[in-house]
């Protein structure tokens, strides 16, 4: 019986120590593969239970964040991660909006055919939402509003237009036809102009704002007169 008690003991301790073993190589290949893409210094403990790896630390912005989670996932080994990233809140909600509005303005392939908005939820969850007619538009600004100090978590429901001739076509035409007009060739020129051109499958949205009803009106006509236009919706042109 003693024997018996033994060989158990042994074979629970060679047990343990192999679990322990596995957990160290899978902590090591977590740590080597955040290092290899210089997310090393954001992630301040890597633990690995099982297939679980746990991160914790206080990376930069919730860009870092979400970029150490899907790269921990990427490991071989790895089934789940335990979020415990703590991501810094920004000074104030104003300094918070004013920067998340200046990385969508400021985004270098915003054109008049795209038009993306925020919303900031409780527990600084951060929802854009929008259109754009572009894949990589809606992942780039996805990237550039996780780097803003305060973002705690980020939903992107942006959707993303189709992508046809005939739409390509009407939004150009739409453009010439509004921008044209005397009523808004002041603006024509400007990066941003106030009314916005969202065209999906021959149906258009106007968003954005003009300085007037008439203003409203006009362009509501003149997009409704368009030919290859099939709708329109222009609730969202606030004057």
């Amino acid at each position: 019986m003693k024997t018996l008690a033994i060989s158990l003991m042994t074979l629970a301790f060679f047990t343990v120590s192999a679990a322990q073993d596995r957990n160290q190589a899978l902590e090591d290949a977590v740590r080597a593969k955040l290092k290899s893409e210089k997310l090393d210094k954001q992630v301040a403990e890597v633990v690995a239970t099982g297939a679980t790896v746990t991160l914790r630390g206080k990376p930069s912005n919730v860009y870092m964040k979400m970029k150490a989670i899907e790269l921990t996932l990427t490991v071989e080994g790895v089934e789940t991660v335990e979020d415990e990233l703590e991501v810094a809140e920004a000074e104030s909600q104003e300094d918070m909006v004013k920067q998340l509005r200046n990385k969508v303005l400021t985004y270098p392939h915003f054109t008049v055919f795209d038009d993306v908005g925020f919303l900031i939820q409780d527990g600084g969850l951060v929802v854009l939402n929008g259109y754009v007619t572009d894949p990589f538009k809606k992942d780039e600004l996805e990237e550039r509003v996780a780097k803003v100090t305060g973002v705690q978590q980020l939903d992107n429901v942006i959707e993303v237009l189709p992508v046809g001739a005939s739409d390509d076509r009407l939004r150009r035409t739409l453009f010439n036809n509004i921008y044209r007009n005397e009523l808004f060739i002041q603006y024509a020129n400007r990066a941003q102009p106030p009314i916005r051109i969202i065209v999906k499958n021959s149906s258009v949205m106007l968003t954005g704002a003009v300085g007037s009803r008439i203003e409203k009106v006009q362009a509501e006509n003149i997009a409704r007169s368009t030919f290859g236009v099939t709708k329109i919706n222009s609730s969202a042109l606030l004057d």
